[in-house]
């Protein structure tokens, strides 16, 4: 049995984000996690305040919808860290349920493509919450998961860096050749959008393999605040 399941299964189980012995999430943790209110840019999903096809910070027209079903608030930074850092991996699930109880299914025949970790990262963390967010879901709404993209470039962590590094860090990072063909219809899955830089040039790759559309869905969305250089935005590939 690997580490990290053998982990899941000898700690004693408690909320991920309160700590209270129980559930993976406990209810009150749960009732705590805030779902992002409509209406929602049609293009990058923000919420917005009467809907828009695109609104001003969308990142030109790669990705053909994007929806981020949570606020990046409240008890969900603990639980996207417990998953990722603390390798919960049962956690998953959870941020999957959560996720299609706030977000439509994509239309039938999308296949949903995890943004992956570079081969450092991966090592490092045993897996990639991309893709068991992706697997869950997939379940929910019966559909299929392929692994089409791979990371050709890994730089150092965007954790503080402003949004035009973020946007460079991101560009050219991504390309098809991944374990899997390219799908006609991709959804992106990912857990957290900072700036959407990783999420547009995963499209792009995918585009310039063969996809003709490409949406996103990501657990939660973290807000920026106007003017600052992200330094209180949560760790990005």
């Amino acid at each position: 049995m690997p580490i990290a399941s053998l982990l899941d299964v000898l700690l004693p189980p408690a909320c991920a984000a309160c700590g209270l012995p129980g559930a993976a999430v406990c209810a009150s943790c749960l009732d705590a996690v805030v779902p992002l209110p409509p209406p929602w840019c049609g293009g990058c999903g923000a919420p917005v305040p009467i809907a828009v096809e695109r609104c001003g910070e969308c990142r030109g027209r790669v990705i053909a919808g994007a929806r981020q079903a949570l606020a990046y608030a409240g008890p969900v930074p603990a639980l996207v860290t417990a998953l990722k850092d603390g390798r919960r991996r049962g956690l998953a699930p959870v941020l999957a349920d959560l996720v299609a109880a706030t977000v439509d299914p994509p239309p039938p025949g999308t296949v949903l493509v995890p943004v992956p970790l570079g081969a450092r990262r991966a090592r490092e963390r045993g897996f990639n919450q991309s893709l068991l967010i992706a697997r869950s879901l997939a379940d929910r709404w019966g559909l299929a998961v392929a692994q089409p993209l791979r990371r050709v470039r890994e730089g150092p962590s965007q954790r503080g860096a402003p949004l035009r590094e973020r946007s460079r860090q991101a560009s050219g990072a991504f390309a098809a050749g991944g374990r899997d063909a390219v799908p006609e219809r991709a959804w992106l899955v990912d857990d957290v959008r900072t700036t959407g830089a990783t999420l547009a040039d995963c499209a792009r790759a995918l585009r310039a393999g063969g996809t003709r559309d490409v949406g996103a869905v990501c657990v939660s969305r973290a807000e920026r605040a106007r003017g600052t250089t992200d330094a209180a935005a949560p760790v990005r590939r």
